[in-house]
């Protein structure tokens, strides 16, 4: 679960890392032609000399957004149910100094409503500066990956890539003609995007970055643009959608546009243009909680994972990202050395329980279990290339693939010594993908996102002890498969027991009332 995260719209894409740069190897006349698709395009625009004298650019409108990888399900329309309403959006350029403050409300829409109200966000970027600005105005330097795709988010427009492209710094390569497109490759300020220019108007028909994605790989963050009209003599969009991979992500609506406008001070705070890095957080403790024989709780983050052991082998669930990944792994072979981890269980598609599947897979993981509706998704994580940024899979080249065995309604993993017991959450609007794990050994029951007991980030405006819209029906499908639980081992929360859980279903609060953890 992650219902904070930014749209795709957004300026910080925390998901998407810097695209490979340009060559610089062209010959002449590849050079005029890459030249010559920036100069069409100025001229479409309304000349080169006028987008060069610009000075403010101030666009107002709104939309929606999409959160890609915290849907329903992995397919065209389950990836378009996590969608937010945006409103108040601004966006304040500063062409002559490189400055921009990018604004919006967000608002969540979707029918499995987390209990987030409608977030303001303002983000602002001076130079290669980028920071964020709090409710009371405090602003905060971002540094790595967030400034870098602030810088990125600033040229994902036509009039500031193609000021940007003028300049005798950018960097122009591989011009080449794809249907009714021409397309550059344009790198300025250490990113690199490409322009797409529709060949007839010669107007900007598209903005693409390449990313990196822990999951998806190589991704293309796409920006199209429409509806172009005459505002101050420049030709710019008033429609802005955008999609990543073949996924729509974002959908605007420009109301107003303002030329030379007065933008205000953009400038960075002195204290956030001083501001250096913080150190790195100490990586977290790690510890195996055992809960039943050959049973254990493995915690440390937000992101719990278990380890169940078999006969002859130890079976992971959950690899939610490459850190957690590296130390549960760490402890499997702590606890049993001469047990390897071969088997591994992914609970659902979302991003952040799967980012580190692939790292599983490069640590001897030969079978993958999850439900059926998952397989695709699966599947693509393991197949899809990793050439931006290679990770551990990618580098051992030609691996064998793990098998993937699919759970329909229910499933069981049995020998003489565990026993799982896996049943589809039915009817849950979170995910339609998720299973719960039932351990009739210890009467434990571990399942994702729904019963996050104790977890403070479910603590919102209005509700103090906890959102908790899906009790009622975890509860419910606890029922229908007829279970005698006595512990619940989540993987976001604490261990605590069904009493606990119990008291929490009346309340429908992930905090029992003047209680704690009875673990």
């Amino acid at each position: 679960m992650n219902h904070k995260t930014l749209g795709l719209v957004l300026a910080s894409i925390a998901l998407l890392v810097p695209a490979l740069r340009a060559q610089s190897t062209e010959q002449p006349l590849d050079l005029a032609r890459d030249k010559q698709v920036v100069a069409d395009a100025a001229a479409a625009m309304g000349g080169r000399d006028r987008i060069l004298a610009v000075k403010t650019l101030v666009v107002q409108g709104g939309g929606h957004d999409l959160n890609v990888g915290q849907s329903l399900r992995y397919d065209e329309l389950g990836l378009q149910s996590d969608v937010w309403q945006i409103r108040d959006y601004k966006r304040t350029y500063d062409l002559a100094n490189t400055r921009a403050r990018f604004e919006v409300v967000r608002a969540s829409q979707y029918p499995y409503y987390q209990g987030v109200g409608a977030e303001r966000v303002v983000q602002g970027l001076d130079g290669d500066v980028a920071f964020n600005v709090a409710g009371n105005g405090n602003a905060t330097r971002v540094f790595g990956g967030q400034a870098v795709g602030r810088r990125a988010e600033y040229l994902r427009h036509p009039l500031t890539l193609v000021r940007a492209a003028l300049d005798p710094s950018a960097k122009l390569a591989n011009g080449r003609t794809q249907g009714a497109e021409r397309l550059v490759d344009i790198t300025s300020g250490g990113v690199t995007l490409t322009l797409a220019i529709n060949s007839s108007t010669r107007l900007p028909s598209r903005i693409i970055q390449m990313t990196d994605s822990p999951t998806m790989g190589d991704t293309a963050v796409e920006a199209s643009f429409g509806e172009y009209s005459v505002v101050n003599g420049l030709q710019l969009p008033a429609r802005i959608t955008t999609r990543t991979d073949r996924w729509p992500s974002a959908d605007v609506r420009i109301l107003t546009q303002s030329v030379d406008a007065d933008a205000g001070n953009l400038a960075a705070p002195a204290n956030v243009r001083s501001a250096a890095p913080g150190a790195p957080p100490a990586p977290p403790m790690t510890t195996a909680r055992k809960i039943a024989k050959g049973l254990w709780y493995v915690e440390g983050t937000t992101h719990k994972s278990l380890l169940a052991e078999f006969s002859d082998h130890m079976l992971l669930i959950e690899a939610p990202n490459d850190e957690r990944v590296r130390a549960v792994l760490a402890k499997a072979k702590e606890l049993r050395p001469n047990k390897p981890v071969t088997t591994l269980l992914v609970t659902h598609h979302h991003g952040d329980h799967t980012g580190g599947v692939r790292l599983a897979v490069a640590n001897g993981i030969t079978e993958i279990i999850t439900h059926r509706s998952n397989v695709t998704y699966v599947n693509d994580v393991l197949s899809r290339p990793h050439t931006i940024n290679p990770d551990d899979l990618a580098k051992k080249g030609n691996v064998k693939l793990p098998k993937i065995t699919a759970v329909d309604d229910t499933g069981v993993l049995r020998d003489s010594t565990m026993t799982v017991n896996m049943y589809h959450i039915r009817d849950n609007s979170h995910a339609d993908s998720m299973l719960m794990l039932y351990f009739p050994g210890g009467k434990i029951l571990t399942q994702p996102d729904i019963y996050m007991p104790n977890d403070a980030r479910n603590v919102i405006e209005g509700e103090p002890l906890g959102h908790a819209p899906w009790l009622q029906n975890l509860a419910g499908n606890i029922t229908l498969r007829k279970l005698d639980v006595e512990y619940h081992a989540p993987i976001h929360g604490d261990y605590v027991t069904n009493k606990q859980f119990l008291d929490s279903l009346i309340f429908m609060t992930q905090f029992v009332p003047g209680g704690k953890a009875t673990n």
